[in-house]
This record gives C-alpha cells, sequence and structure tokens, in this order.
C-alpha cells in the first residue's frame, strides 16, 4: 500500500549518523583501554534506536529493525558495562545495514503541487463523503493516481465515483442500471425528471432543477 514515509526517512538517516555521539565515542576509545559509555550518552542511545527501530519497521527494514532490537538489548542487559568500543560498532554494524536494504528499495517522488493529491479522501469535498462514503476509497484512488501520474487510472477511478452518483439518480427515478452505455441511462434519467411535477410538493420545480442539473454534469 501506498505511504507517505518522507519525514520518517530523513528521521532515520539523521538518527543513525548520530554524529556527535559517534564522534564522541572515538575520542573515548582512543585511549589504551575500552572505556564505559557514559549514563548520557546510554540514554540518548537508547532513545534513538526505539525511535530508529519503530521508522524501519514502518518502512518495512526488517533485518535493520532486528539489528536494532539487539543493540537495544545489548544495551540494556550491559548496562554500566556497554563501552564506546561496542557503542561504535553496533552504530557501524547498522549504518551498513540501513544502507544496503534502501539500495533494495524502490522510491517514488511526487513532483511540487501534486502532493496535496496523495493519500486524500476529500478531494471532492466533504459533501461528496457524507452523501456517498463509499467513495472514499476510490476518491483517495483517484487522487493517488494523479499525484504519481498516472492520469489514465485517475480518470478510471474518478470515473467510478461518477457511477456511483448515476446510480444514486438512476435508482431515484427507478431506472434500469444494468445499461453499459451510460448515455441510454443518463437519457431515461433525463426523461423522467422533465416529467416532475407539482405532486412531488410546492418545492418540486427546486427538485427538478437540482436533478436535472445533476444529470447534466454526468453528460461530461
Amino acid at each position: 500500500m501506498l505511504q507517505r514515509c518522507t519525514f520518517g526517512f530523513y528521521e532515520v538517516v539523521c538518527r543513525l549518523d548520530l554524529e556527535h555521539l559517534y564522534e564522541h565515542a572515538k575520542i573515548q576509545f582512543s585511549g589504551s583501554y575500552p572505556k564505559k559509555v557514559y549514563v548520557s550518552d546510554r540514554e540518548e542511545l537508547s532513545h534513538a534506536l526505539s525511535d530508529m527501530r519503530k521508522e524501519c519497521d514502518d518502512l518495512a527494514l526488517d533485518h535493520t529493525s532486528g539489528l536494532i532490537s539487539h543493540a537495544e538489548a545489548q544495551v540494556l542487559r550491559k548496562g554500566e558495562g556497554y563501552t564506546y568500543n561496542e557503542l561504535l560498532s553496533d552504530l557501524d554494524t547498522l549504518r551498513f545495514s540501513f544502507s544496503s536494504e534502501l539500495r533494495k528499495q524502490l522510491f517514488f517522488r511526487i513532483n511540487n503541487g501534486k502532493e496535496k493529491h496523495f493519500q486524500q479522501d476529500d478531494l471532492f469535498g466533504v459533501k461528496i463523503n457524507t452523501a456517498f462514503p463509499s467513495c472514499q476509497p476510490e476518491i483517495r484512488n483517484a487522487g493517488n493516481c494523479y499525484a504519481l501520474e498516472q492520469n489514465e487510472a485517475s480518470v478510471f477511478h474518478s470515473m467510478r465515483v461518477l457511477e456511483r452518483g448515476l446510480g444514486a439518480l438512476a435508482a431515484k427515478f427507478g431506472v434500469d442500471f444494468s445499461h453499459t452505455n451510460w448515455h441510454n441511462v443518463i437519457e431515461s434519467v433525463e426523461k423522467e425528471i422533465r416529467k416532475m411535477n407539482s405532486s412531488l410538493g410546492p418545492d418540486w420545480k427546486e427538485q427538478q432543477k437540482f436533478c436535472s442539473q445533476a444529470a447534466t454534469t454526468l453528460c461530461f
């Protein structure tokens, strides 16, 4: 399923780098013996690993997510015994795994101006959603296809939305909706609209005008 994951992806890259912590670890490890990781660095690392694991799960980077879980367990298990040597090793392993898994992923870039159509349920307005809630998946798909420049597919899903509107109009006037040609259905609906009269109540003209405009809209 298509997902908007740009921000999460950026967060993973930034948090995985942890440049200041990485450089700090190299300085601490430059001595003659492994130094234990300061409590503040361990806490920062634990928070970063937790956030990174969640994002990797969202991006389906299973191997990296598993390595992060292992690193989290190591930090927790060793506690004060966790050294900067181990921290450097874990970060290098995660970096390599992350970059390797990303090479197997395919990402799409949405052109500027079209991102507002991506993953939206209300592109046709709140009134449409309220009147035809079953149209929301088709509306979302129409917007997604348009954003990804799959214009023919966008038209297809848009037509599916119109089909529900035409079906509702046909049902209102008892018109057979089994025709494969919409033109026949629309003609039959318009014929019934012309028959509308005062028997429908004092606002029958307003009803007739509304239905006529709806039918005309379908005559694209």
